[in-house]
């Protein structure tokens, strides 16, 4: 008896204007197979899941099964249910033929041994993969006529401060976050509050809110242009909204984005709090050191929670941010309290012996060095807007993760400058200058300290308790 598997899918649209179901399709291919005789080993159901490509959980089941030899047949109701892709249809027919796997379509019948039988698959395929484009084209044309029209479409999750009326098509004011919202805008533009600061009241004044999880998420709600009515479609223009309240008059948002590019122009470069951003590898997996804020709290009797303690640490970014995108396996290495790692690596510095190293190699090597760092955190910001713009990632958690690499981009530019004005003083009086600051390493400040450590350290490799500090210096 053939080992028949079943294979379905379906979109949500295509759910409910083609009659498509899971259920439906179920049932008429259980049917043929209990004609043939087939012996029905499973039944794989992508429900909700586009035909674009081959990232479907039920479709890697199935294409793993078939490559462990536990199917005989694959029974689908149409073939693009497949797929809608030409090649992934070529892809899995060529799979099937692998693995001595017979595929039949109960809709279009093809018989895959006669050249026509291909060529019919072919074709069937290529009108497939035409329909979606069009139907994709249509859609966008549709997203575009509605914000012309000044209607929002909801992404996905509804913003901060709103909720959906799905029967209406519009956002209504949810009175309690909007309280919120204008609570933070006030703190913002009357209180000088950063981001920062405004997370940490949040924390604590709207402890059973759980929008605020992360240092930066009020960002994104001093920057959206939706609580004043407004908002962009593909970062175009402002666009006048009609589906949904302003939360705040415009008036008030203009001052918020004035006070934010105050905020940037004036914004010292040396914002972080750890001195050794940069300069840090694990010796066992290869990945940077990266630092990591943990704050802890305390719940009291009335349900309340205050803040008991921050502390940070330094890791490998494989392991204490590990993202599966970038980082395939997560890494073992040392976990080190901040300070710690800070004051070994101070002390170690203060003990160096300018004069027993060449000083002419100083600058142009750090230059160099901050250069390539640069070129890394762009090319980290583009991965990023690969995300952003297939969908991976919503633009909230774009803007959070952008925001560090702004910063620390930023940060390296200015160190640049400062370095190449550096260059252009004597070899000497770089040198003198560098042993007075040495001498009185303690009492600089956190930017001073961190230029300095810059400027002396090429890199620092941790693997478990074995740290090695490598010099730019040279004997």
């Amino acid at each position: 008896m053939k080992r028949a598997a079943i294979y379905t899918r379906v979109s949500t649209l295509e759910q409910a204007t083609e009659g498509y179901s899971i259920s439906e399709q179920k049932d008429k291919l259980s049917a043929y197979a209990q004609s043939q005789s087939y012996d029905i080993v499973g039944i794989y159901s992508d429900e909700g899941f586009s035909g674009k490509d081959l990232n479907r959980p039920a479709m890697s089941d199935l294409m793993t099964d078939i490559k462990q030899g536990k199917i005989d047949t694959v029974l689908i109701y149409k073939l693009d249910r497949l797929s809608r892709n030409v090649g992934d249809v070529l892809y899995l027919v060529d799979l099937f033929d692998k693995y001595d796997v017979v595929f039949f379509s109960l809709h279009e019948k093809f018989d895959l041994g006669s050249p026509f039988g291909r060529a019919g698959l072919k074709m069937m395929a290529t009108f497939s993969e035409l329909e979606r484009e069009t139907i994709v084209e249509r859609m966008q044309m549709g997203k575009l006529a509605r914000a012309n029209a000044g209607k929002y479409t909801c992404p996905g999750k509804c913003p901060f401060g709103y909720r959906y009326d799905k029967n209406n098509d519009c956002l209504t004011v949810d009175e309690t976050e909007a309280d919120i919202i204008r609570k933070i805008f006030d703190l913002y533009i009357n209180e000088n509050f950063t981001f920062r600061k405004l997370y940490d009241y949040c924390r604590t004044a709207y402890p059973d809110v759980k929008y605020f999880s992360n240092p930066m998420c009020c960002k994104p709600l001093i920057e959206r242009p939706m609580y004043a009515g407004y908002f962009r479609y593909k970062g175009g223009e402002l666009i006048p909204g009609t589906n949904f309240p302003a939360i705040i008059s415009y008036e008030t948002y203009l001052k918020a984005q004035a006070q934010v590019e105050a905020n940037r122009t004036t914004r010292s470069s040396d914002n972080t709090p750890y001195l050794l951003t940069g300069l840090i590898y694990c010796g066992r997996c290869g990945n940077r050191y990266v630092g990591k804020m943990y704050e802890r709290y305390t719940k009291k009797a009335d349900g309340s929670h205050t803040k008991h303690y921050r502390y940070r640490d330094y890791g490998c970014a494989a392991r204490i941010k590990r993202d599966a995108n970038y980082h395939s396996a997560a890494c073992d290495n040392e976990i080190f309290r901040a300070e710690d790692l800070e004051n070994y690596i101070c002390d170690f510095v203060k003990n160096i012996d300018i004069d027993d190293y060449d000083t002419q190699s100083y600058a142009p090597g750090f230059i160099d060095s901050l250069i390539a760092q640069v070129g890394t955190a762009k090319q980290s910001q583009e991965r990023l807007l690969d995300l952003y713009i297939n969908g991976d990632i919503d633009r909230d958690s774009y803007l959070i993760r952008k925001l560090p690499l702004d910063s620390k981009i930023q940060e390296l530019n200015n160190l640049i400058e400062k370095e190449s004005n550096t260059v252009k003083t004597s070899v000497t009086d770089g040198a003198a200058n560098i042993k007075e600051k040495l001498a009185n390493f303690d009492n600089l400040s956190k930017k001073e300290k961190r230029l300095l450590l810059h400027f002396l350290i090429k890199s620092i490799v941790i693997d478990g308790d074995n740290i090695v500090v490598n010099l730019k210096l040279k004997k």
